[in-house]
């Protein structure tokens, strides 16, 4: 592996990092995988950060921000309702599987257990938040949509957490979904 400065090696460990958050959840973030997935070696992993969680959490506010950014792109030009629909799709889509926000529910259990993961978990669903209120704010006033879209998004995360814990959901969570959004954007 090529010389690179410090601030350039770390910046490219907790981009693996969150690599493998994105393609193996958060739970998977260890030094040995993310070195793997790096092609270098533990130890340069515990040089730049003290702790297994404060890599996790710098790898979830990487991924977070990547997915959040793309997010705001795909977004652009479309009214709340299908805007919403977007950031949800993988719960209202007929073959959707929760997958992509599930990763947002196995945040919300690391944070619970790890302080340096809550702290980014939090900072990133603040700015998911101001997003999906921006969004919102298309069809409501500002001060609701804010307070609109903690309440979708929760239920989201919700909904996804149950989609990872058992295929034979006793919610449809599509049907709960998208009844949300319609309640929210109109």
């Amino acid at each position: 592996m090529a010389y690179l400065a410090r601030a350039e090696r770390r910046r490219s460990i907790v981009e693996a990092a969150a690599t493998v958050v994105e393609r193996d959840g958060l739970g998977a973030v260890t030094a040995r995988v993310v070195a793997d997935e790096l092609g270098g070696s533990q130890g340069q992993i515990h040089h730049h950060f003290a702790s297994t969680d404060e890599l996790a959490g710098e790898a979830w506010r990487h991924y977070a921000a990547r997915q959040i950014d793309e997010y705001e792109r795909e977004v652009e030009g479309l009214d709340a309702y299908d805007a919403l629909v977007l950031f949800f799709d993988d719960l209202v889509s007929i073959d959707g599987d929760g997958h992509a926000l599930a990763r947002w529910a196995e945040a919300n259990a690391h944070a619970q257990q790890r302080p340096l993961v809550a702290k980014s978990y939090v900072d990133t669903l603040t700015r998911l938040t101001d997003v999906l209120a921006s969004v919102m704010a298309k069809s409501s006033e500002a001060a609701h949509a804010r307070t609109a879209a903690w309440r979708i998004l929760m239920l989201g995360v919700g909904l996804a957490g149950l989609t990872r814990i058992t295929e034979d959901s006793p919610v449809p969570a599509r049907d709960v979904m998208l009844s949300a959004i319609r309640a929210e954007t109109d």
